[in-house]
C-alpha cells in the first residue's frame, strides 16, 4: 500500500473513532498518521498531508481541546512553511484558535490578513464555518473604522 493511501485509511479510522466519540481512539491515529506525514517527503504528500493536519486540527476544535488545536495548529503551520498550500487558511484557523481561547485581538488581527491576501471573495475562509467568526470579524472591521 502507497504511503498515501495509508495516510488517508488513518484519517477515515481517526474520524471514525472521533465520530463514536472514542477520542483515545482518534488521538491514537492521528498520532500515527502525523507519524508516516513527518517519515515521507513532503513532495510525495502535499495536498494530502496537508488535508490530513487540517482535518485532525478540525476534529480537535470540534471537542474544544484547545491544547490539542494548538499542537495540530503548530503542526499545519509547519507542514505549511514547506508547502505553502495555503497560507490563508493557516491563517484564518489561527483566527479561529485565538478567538476560541478568548484572544479576540489576534484573532483579529489574524483574519484582517487573510481577508486582505483572499482576492475578490473575502470571505472564502469563513463559508461553512461557524458564523460567530465572521460577524465578530464584521464587527470588529466597523469599530475599527469608526475610530
Amino acid at each position: 500500500m502507497a504511503v498515501t493511501d495509508e495516510i488517508i485509511e488513518l484519517g477515515k479510522k481517526a474520524v471514525a473513532e472521533r465520530n463514536n466519540n472514542n477520542f483515545v481512539g482518534f488521538e491514537k491515529y492521528a498520532e500515527q498518521g502525523y507519524s508516516l506525514i513527518e517519515q515521507t517527503s513532503v513532495d510525495t504528500i502535499q495536498d494530502i498531508g496537508y488535508r490530513y493536519i487540517k482535518m485532525i486540527l478540525k476534529g480537535y476544535l470540534g471537542n474544544q481541546s484547545f491544547d490539542l488545536v494548538k499542537k495540530w495548529l503548530d503542526r499545519l503551520i509547519k507542514f505549511n512553511n514547506e508547502v505553502h498550500f495555503s497560507d490563508e487558511e493557516v491563517g484564518f484557523y489561527s483566527g479561529v484558535y485565538h478567538f476560541e481561547t478568548g484572544n479576540l485581538e489576534e484573532a483579529y488581527k489574524q483574519w484582517r490578513e487573510v481577508v486582505r491576501h483572499s482576492g475578490n471573495n473575502h470571505f472564502r475562509y469563513f463559508e461553512g464555518e461557524d458564523k460567530k467568526y465572521v460577524e465578530f470579524y464584521k464587527k470588529q472591521t466597523k469599530l475599527q473604522e469608526s475610530k
